[in-house]
């Protein structure tokens, strides 16, 4: 299980600008970040289940397990790693 915040905000890193001049750079996201959190079952990759929170914190993780225990049935058994961060 991880949690993933990747911006969608446009990041300069080299360019042909005249030294003090400003040029505009076009951008394609207006949101600048998304919080997803994942896991995957190792013997079914492609099986991957991702659900975006508006924002991360304990409770989200807790939903998101409870949602994993439905999914997989509450028998059977899962590892979790995590890496952690306060919200874990």
């Amino acid at each position: 299980m991880n949690t993933m915040h990747p911006t969608q905000a446009t990041k300069v890193s080299c360019g042909w600008i005249k030294r003090g001049h400003d040029k505009a750079i076009e951008t394609t996201g207006s949101r600048a970040r998304l919080n997803l959190v994942g896991a995957i079952d190792l013997s079914n990759l492609a099986g991957a289940q991702v659900k975006r929170y508006e924002k991360v914190n304990s409770e989200t993780i807790q939903a998101f397990f409870a949602e994993l225990r439905t999914e997989n049935g509450s028998n059977k058994r899962i590892h979790l790693i995590l890496d952690g961060a306060g919200y874990h």
